[in-house]
């Protein structure tokens, strides 16, 4: 799938496999939410799931995230960057709940 000389990918079939991945799981999100076909519990874990399957495949299929060789410098990068990511936002989410909690009147 990769082309050794030049270190990218040398057929189509990756990224239209991709791209229409990427599009059913917009349509199918976007239908979802438009017909209230979920609860709201359901819905929410349903968006969020197909958000995940969608970044995981753009990942794998147009930033080719896992294909290249030996070492994985681009996995442990990518690793390391979403965990400081994570917890900037978990971080300022937990400091704004507890501000919103010790300091809002009742």
């Amino acid at each position: 799938m990769i082309d050794p000389h030049h270190g990218w990918n040398a057929s189509l079939k990756p990224q239209i496999i991709g791209f229409v991945a990427s599009f059913l799981l917009l349509i199918s999100a976007y239908r979802i939410v438009t017909h209230h076909h979920l609860t709201d519990g359901l819905l929410t874990l349903t968006i969020v799931s197909a958000a995940i399957a969608q970044a995981l495949i753009q990942l794998v299929f147009f930033l080719h995230l896992g294909l290249e060789s030996k070492p994985h410098w681009n996995i442990i990068t990518f690793l390391f960057t979403m965990l400081v990511i994570v917890l900037i936002i978990g971080g300022s989410l937990w400091i704004m709940n507890n501000m919103n909690d010790n300091l809002m009147v009742h």
